[in-house]
């Protein structure tokens, strides 16, 4: 009889310690979930900074290409001048084509 109540004790025992390591960590578990959240936040808005740094640097790879047309070439700098400026050589006119307004939606 002394032997089903020692293992009956042990079961007892290990279960216990099963359940104490589970409720440790959960606990672990529940005191990093704030701080694995923050990181998953921070990790997003680097990822979005990363693609606005290279949407940027195109950007400027873009300028710069454009300054150095319209230091070099006369038919950019004449092109800009008429689609930016709106600008047109003496006795030239100029056609501007304006898309149709857009339907009023009716009640």
């Amino acid at each position: 009889m002394t032997t089903f109540w020692q293992q009956l004790w042990f079961r007892m025992s290990r279960m216990g310690f099963v359940v104490f390591a589970g409720v440790v960590v959960c606990g672990v578990a529940l005191m990093f979930l704030p701080l694995i959240h923050q990181r998953l936040s921070m990790q997003a808005e680097s990822d979005r900074l990363d693609q606005e740094i290279a949407r940027q640097e195109a950007l400027e790879k873009k300028q710069k290409a454009d300054i150095e047309a319209l230091r070099t070439d006369p038919g950019f700098v004449e092109r800009t001048a008429r689609e930016k400026l709106n600008l047109a050589k003496p006795n030239e006119t100029i056609f501007r084509f304006e898309p149709p307004p857009a339907p009023v939606a009716s009640r």
